[in-house]
């Protein structure tokens, strides 16, 4: 495929000339290959959606706007935000389910310079509660859910959305109501500040993952070739092999069920933004729910979905999918975490003329990394892919920083792309931890590769992924540990097929003390979120296996409980 895409790649013509890339300098000195002639801002990017007004943009328990009206209703929102003093670099803070004011925020605060700072809606207050006090965020966009306990937070302005009772914050569409539909932006660079996201990591606070306007366009535009190649490399296949082509086929516009948070890159990038470019209609769900996403995809013709690899099964699985016309479906795509490898060719079996793909990124690199598509996917099942042409590289090094050459070796995997973050948000000790000189960063997940594709199988970081979420051992560990009964806890991950992995905790009781599973689970609940909570949890007296350094031996664990499940 690779040398498909770089024949196809000499070959270009206008408008796919905007792909055109060459080496250039970044103002930290390091030296990427970058698209020249895409948009610097995401205020440009974004008027690509006034080329078709009048289409469908968000479609939302059955409310339905235009792209025209969304981009309204954002310099509206813009003009809004400025005269209430936000002004180029203030951080503005959206913490909501999935919602067409998520989107409409989303465009108004990176077109206005502000930073977009997007807080998980699943956290439980005290976890919103650090978002916003390191974010240093002077405005909060949220529902109620979001609003409830932040009580502390005097000066932050907030702005609820959709309340369902009388509120004592500002409505969203009486703050904006007054405001013009025309906005002027600041003068903005390339390199300004444009989002801010959260990520876990293994040092148990998230981090602010802080990203500019380069950053995630570099991410967009990459994936947009890669569509704009494979849609070429289709079209001489089929002169091939002389498939018939029925030029009198009506042009629909495309749709995507957008059913992961919009707090996530995947939701972010792959689902909305993405749907920009192509003029695509996004249809959006608050939470995942089957039966509802069947109906949709037949209501509304829905061509792919974007999610974590859990959704495109259980799409598959669920019994009453032959009382659904779901033969719109082309793309499933997947991204947040690995799907099974014999979970590919049923899924391309199941969804004839459907085709499945992975993508592996990391907030960090605004999930730019790796692609497994078409015929290559169905090959190398267990690949997440190749690196994403033509400006991303990837690689293999050991723990000192050495570049591994042969395939097949073993290390940490490393990404290079002008799509890399900043850094994380006033944390320089931890960004210097995962960059090096050169612009590399570290992603935490051993690997290797083998002509080019890239293999998943282990992780460095105490990490567990589950639906796409990471989940720090130390912050589950360190809720536990606020149990009186609790002498000693080790959290991990186990394989799991559905959601990838199961969060499971293995705890030691002090001497004389008692606890049950439903006790620590009661417990948990209001420390951290529920998807944090562990689903596997044993509770015992005897000492938890130790490794020679004295850290708890979470391999020995994981076998146990993986042997007991």
């Amino acid at each position: 495929m690779n040398a498909q895409y770089n024949e196809v790649l000499k070959n270009l013509t206008a408008p796919e000339q905007i792909y055109a890339f060459k080496e250039l300098k970044h103002p930290s000195g390091i030296t990427y290959r970058e698209f020249t002639n895409t948009p610097k801002t995401m205020h440009e990017f974004f008027q690509y959606g006034l080329l078709f007004p009048e289409w469908e943009f968000v479609v939302f328990n059955g409310e339905r706007y235009t792209y025209q009206q969304i981009l309204h209703k954002a310099s509206q929102t813009a003009n809004a935000l400025k005269k209430s003093g936000i002004q180029k670099g203030d951080r503005v803070a959206i913490c909501m389910a999935n919602n067409p004011e998520f989107v409409i925020s989303y465009i108004a605060i990176v077109s206005m310079g502000a930073v977009c700072t997007l807080l998980n809606s699943w956290w439980v207050p005290n976890e919103v509660s650090y978002g916003l006090e390191n974010s240093e965020a002077k405005i909060l966009i949220a529902d109620e859910k979001r609003l409830r306990g932040l009580e502390k937070f005097l000066d932050v302005q907030k702005i609820v959305v959709r309340p369902t009772e009388t509120s004592e914050f500002v409505e969203f569409n009486s703050f904006i109501e007054n405001e013009s539909t025309v906005f002027t932006p600041p003068e903005l660079t390339t390199n300004d500040h444009a989002t801010i996201f959260y990520t876990s990591g293994s040092t148990g606070f998230p981090k602010g993952v802080l990203s500019t306007h380069r950053n995630i366009l570099a991410t967009l535009f990459s994936w947009a070739l890669v569509t704009t190649l494979k849609r070429e490399i289709d079209a001489l296949e089929a002169e091939t092999i002389s498939a018939p082509i029925d030029s009198s086929a009506p042009t629909n516009q495309s749709a995507i069920l957008h059913c992961v948070p919009l707090f996530h890159v995947t939701g972010s990038h792959s689902g909305f933004l993405m749907s920009v470019i192509a003029g695509r209609k996004m249809v959006m769900m608050t939470k995942w729910d089957v039966p509802q996403a069947l109906q949709l995809i037949q209501d509304e013709k829905i061509g792919a979905i974007t999610g974590v690899p859990t959704q495109t099964w259980d799409l598959l699985t669920h019994p009453d999918r032959d009382q659904y016309d779901l033969s719109t479906l082309k793309e499933l795509s997947g991204g947040g975490a690995p799907r099974p490898p014999e979970h590919v060719k049923k899924l391309k079996d199941g969804f004839k003329d459907g085709e499945p793909s992975i993508g592996y990124g990391l907030t960090e690199t605004n999930a730019a990394g790796t692609l497994n598509l078409g015929k290559d996917y169905l090959i190398h099942p267990s690949s997440c892919g190749r690196a994403i042409p033509p400006v991303t590289d990837v690689a293999i090094i050991d723990e000192n920083w050495n570049f591994l050459a042969s395939d097949g070796d073993v290390g940490e995997i490393v990404i290079k792309s002008p799509a890399n973050m900043v850094g994380y948000w006033n944390n320089p000790e931890a960004t210097a931890e995962v960059f090096n000189d050169d612009g590399w960063f570290r992603s935490g997940d051993l690997g290797y590769m083998e002509d080019g594709f890239v293999f998943i199988v282990d992780r460095v970081k105490d990490l567990v992924i589950r639906g796409g979420e990471n989940i720090s051992c130390i912050e589950v560990e360190t809720a536990i540990y606020q149990h009186d009964a609790v002498q000693e806890v080790a959290v991990f991950g186990i394989p799991e097929e559905r959601l990838g992995e199961a969060v499971c905790a293995a705890i030691t009781l002090k001497q004389g003390c008692s606890l049950t599973d439903n006790e620590i689970t009661d417990f948990l609940h209001g420390k951290i979120a529920a998807y944090k909570i562990p689903s596997i949890i044993k509770i015992g007296n005897d000492e938890l296996p130790r490794i020679a350094s004295g850290k708890f031996s979470k391999k020995q664990l994981r076998e146990t409980f993986v042997k007991d499940a």
